[in-house]
């Protein structure tokens, strides 16, 4: 386990809860007081007509007795003024100097506590130890025989390949299924054996709270031997990445540290049934606590001096330390809330960084590389991701416990604390939620580009799952631009109206905003919208030379209104999407190169036709140039009769971009073959005969012997 990994994630979320425990406290430091029901009630008049004679005078002074007593006003309790910090003190002074106090008397309150068993009369001590004994070996009898139904179960993980992450996690769980069975076996064999004898009162709640102590200190073992397993035959077979000596270690110090709490919860237990004084449960819960801090203290100090795995920091040490022995002192004063928070904000880092490191080895081939699926990416992010945004919840939802602050008395209050309260509950939700789903949507679509990218480095460009990729990793880009907006926008719309401000006007001014936006920034919409639709056209993809207007390059990326060329020349040109028109891909399917040759008149075409197929087929013979052909070099024919020669015309099919390397290859083996048969490649020539030299005449025959002016082709 590595203390000391990341550590700026962590210190975020410890900041995170420290500002939650503050808004916390603050609440629950004024609570909304309830109305308090009286039961006075206020005068009822009736209004009566009576003669106004003795006899109606009579019956007034029956009803209202003239001595009655006026009724007294209701004293209003007013409420307790808040405790200061002053009175807070004295209070932990005190509780103090009785913890100190009660120090002496603790062997006569051990005493008063064993007086308990002894006034039971109807215990028989042979009865008791035979019912113990079976009740040990009840458990570990049907464990034996868990472990033998289980049998099969263990052949498929001494024998399960690991090769997959499927694999891994098929194997993980069945162990894991094996421990539980085992554990699900002890159990029932111990309550089995405890129904068959009538326990006395006191010792059956006693054998309860053992058998769970029982199961905590099983359920550790459990947890070492699958999570750290320093005993695995394989390196998969551990979900921590640790040596195998630092595994030993830690699987010892869980043990030891799991096996005292145990014991310690069950000694508080067992107190408490037997009813003994409270202030002896103090003392030994003090106690309880200050071996376990000391273990831990100790525990991380030899981790610091280890040298067989990564270092920790001494500061990482001391700091662990002082949060431990913190948490003792605060215990010991009563202060359990805030007890509870610093355990809690001390716990979480570690917790979920023991949680990535699981996950990041569940995910890692058997090389120790990490998977190259999108899929078991993604959702790797994806689990990790809620997992610890869950663990944030479920630490604020204790942290809210620990200082009795009821939610649901917040939600129906209205004060202004439980309003800034409630709303802050809502945002964190909100972020969560959206820092989840970007989190998967990001990982997937760079998942699919990088496994895109890489196919098309590799030269695996042919097939319909390579056009298919390649026009992935055209539109995720842009995909993922949309779904940032996207999720931005709502998250954001959803924490304004957590703050309690009325979105529906703001969306409606939206509207006629993006409306008067529209009509004003038409070359921009035009941009987008074209490009949509040329994306939708599947009309260009990255990698692939396009030329359109008096543009043209290899496609490099897109943004929402623009498309960035690459000249083969190496100029970047940003063209917007209105701008391109017509889109001519020369990166598509296949090419046709056509050669056009000039041969003498008294050439054999038959024997020319013959030597072009055999250049065609060694140069489809070629290691590196065919794969690239599709269709051979070939003779199509006479083209036209020149004036001083045959012209000839030659093509053949490659694929995309391929076609200049065979051009060139073509060029130099028909030179070469056509000198080795006697074939001569036309020349302009000129015959002046008579006269004296015409300076007109040789001029013209200068002009004519120049060689033809080289077209600049694609590739250069």
């Amino acid at each position: 386990m590595r203390i000391n990994d990341d550590r700026h994630p962590l210190r975020r979320v410890s900041t995170f809860l420290t500002v939650l425990f503050s808004t916390l406290l603050l609440a629950s430091a004024n609570p909304v007081s309830a109305a308090e029901p009286t039961n006075s009630a206020g005068p009822i008049r009736v209004i009566i007509e009576l003669p106004n004679d003795d006899s109606g005078r009579a019956l007034v002074n029956r009803i209202v007795p003239g001595n009655q007593e006026p009724a007294q006003p209701v004293a209003v309790t007013q409420e307790a003024a808040p405790t200061s910090i002053a009175t807070s003190l004295q209070d932990l002074r005190q509780r103090l100097l009785t913890l100190v106090d009660a120090v002496p008397t603790l062997p006569g309150q051990v005493q008063s506590a064993i007086r308990v068993f002894q006034t039971d009369d109807r215990i028989e001590p042979v009865g008791l130890i035979l019912a113990v004994i079976l009740f040990v070996a009840g458990g570990f009898v049907a464990q034996r025989l868990a472990w033998w139904s289980g049998r099969g179960l263990l052949h498929f993980v001494l024998n399960a390949p690991a090769d997959t992450v499927r694999q891994r996690i098929k194997l993980h769980a069945a162990r894991l299924s094996m421990g539980l069975l085992a554990l699900v076996g002890y159990l029932i064999g111990s309550l089995g054996a405890f129904i068959l004898f009538p326990w006395p009162a006191v010792f059956r709640d006693i054998a309860l709270i053992l058998l769970s102590a029982a199961l905590m200190v099983r359920l550790g073992v459990l947890v070492g031997r699958i999570v750290i397993a320093p005993g695995a035959r394989l390196p998969h077979m551990r979900l921590l990445t640790l040596v195998t000596p630092l595994a030993w270690f830690w699987y010892y110090w869980l043990l030891g540290i799991v096996a005292v709490l145990a014991a310690g919860w069950a000694t508080i237990e067992v107190i408490g049934t037997i009813r003994a004084s409270p202030i002896l449960v103090d003392l030994f819960t003090a106690a309880w606590l200050g071996v376990v801090s000391i273990a831990l203290i100790v525990m991380i100090w030899l981790r610091h001096f280890r040298s067989d795995g990564p270092p920790v920091s001494r500061l990482v040490c001391v700091g662990f330390s002082a949060s431990i022995l913190l948490s003792w002192l605060l215990w010991v004063s009563g202060l359990h809330g805030a007890f509870w928070t610093v355990m809690i904000i001390t716990l979480l880092p570690l917790t979920v960084s023991v949680a990535r490191d699981i996950i990041r080895r569940i995910v890692q081939s058997g090389e120790g590389q990490a998977v190259e699926d999108p899929a078991i990416v993604g959702w790797s992010v994806v689990i990790m991701q809620t997992l610890r945004n869950g663990l944030i919840v479920v630490a604020a939802l204790l942290i809210a416990r620990a200082w009795s602050v009821n939610l649901s008395d917040l939600a129906a209050a209205e004060t202004v604390t439980t309003r800034l309260i409630r709303a802050g509950i809502r945002i964190v939700i909100v972020l969560l939620v959206t820092d989840v789903i970007w989190k998967l949507a990001s990982t997937l679509i760079d998942s699919q580009m990088a496994v895109a990218s890489r196919s098309v480095q590799e030269g695996h460009q042919d097939g319909p799952e390579a056009r298919r990729r390649q026009r992935l990793n055209t539109l995720l880009p842009i995909l993922r631009n949309v779904l940032f907006l996207a999720i931005g926008a709502v998250g954001f719309l959803m924490i304004l109206d957590a703050i309690g401000i009325q979105i529906g006007p703001l969306l409606a001014g939206a509207g006629v905003v993006g409306i008067a936006v529209g009509f004003g920034a038409q070359t921009l919409v035009k941009d987008i919208i074209s490009g949509v639709f040329y994306l939708f056209d599947d009309a260009f993809r990255i990698g692939e030379y396009i030329q359109a207007a008096k543009y043209k390059g290899t496609v490099e990326g897109f943004s929402l209104r623009s498309i960035r060329l690459r000249h083969h020349r190496g100029p970047v040109t940003i063209v917007p999407f209105g701008e391109l028109g017509a889109v001519q891909n020369l990166s598509r399917d296949w090419v046709i190169d056509i050669i056009t040759l000039t041969l003498n008149y008294d050439s054999d075409l038959e024997e020319v036709r013959k030597t072009i197929k055999r250049i065609g087929v060694e140069l489809l013979e070629d290691a590196e140039l065919g794969p690239n052909i599709i269709e051979p070099l070939k003779m199509q024919g006479i083209e036209q009769m020149a004036d001083y020669g045959v012209q000839i015309r030659l093509k053949f099919m490659a694929k995309p971009g391929e076609q200049f390397g065979v051009r060139r290859k073509a060029l130099a083996m028909l030179k070469k073959t056509f000198a080795e048969k006697g074939i001569q490649f036309a020349t302009p020539t000129v015959h002046v005969s008579g006269g004296p030299a015409d300076a007109a005449a040789t001029a013209a025959a200068s002009e004519l012997q120049r060689p033809p002016k080289v077209i600049s082709t694609l590739e250069e």
